[in-house]
């Protein structure tokens, strides 16, 4: 047999290339497009989902932030308010101290006032018994020596040098 030249046969060949090119696209067309297209749909639909699960991830994670920005808020909000209260509680009891201490200070000098007048009385009252007794001890010492004025003179100087020198 002789070779077939394309030129001689070219209008067959182009038919059979197109039924045979027709065929091809049939097979793809039936039997790989639509598992190929439900695979894309599928990944379509998994992307998707993806997608909204990270939009509703980052809604919910803009939530949580800004639910813990309000805790963070009001826990400075109520730091704030117990640290005033301490502070003013801090104050009231200084205050109450020094009042306290002040009392106390005037009870004390009031006190000691006392004791000083009380001790200040016992002392006058001391001084004027040994006075007294000094003067009683004079006078009997002037009686016994008869009235002699020499003596009365130098026992009345030496009571009242005795008694100076108790004052002092």
């Amino acid at each position: 047999m002789a070779p077939v030249l394309a030129s001689a046969n070219f209008g067959e060949s182009y038919v059979l290339e197109v039924v045979g090119l027709v065929l091809a696209v049939l097979v793809v067309v039936r039997w790989v497009v639509p598992p190929l297209r439900r695979a894309m749909a599928a990944q379509l639909e998994s992307v998707r989902s993806q997608l909204a699960a990270g939009d509703d991830a980052r809604e919910a994670a803009a939530r949580l932030v800004a639910e813990r920005r309000d805790e963070l808020a009001r826990a400075q909000a109520e730091a704030a308010v117990l640290v005033e209260q301490a502070r003013q509680s801090a104050a009231q009891v200084l205050a109450d101290g020094r009042r306290r201490g002040e009392e106390e200070h005037d009870r004390l000098v009031a006190r000691a006032g006392i004791e000083a007048t009380l001790a200040r009385s016992r002392a006058r009252d001391a001084v004027a018994r040994k006075i007294a007794a000094l003067v009683v001890e004079a006078a009997e010492l002037v009686v016994a020596a008869e009235l002699d004025d020499t003596i009365h003179h130098h026992l009345i100087a030496e009571a009242i040098e005795a008694a100076e020198a108790e004052v002092v």
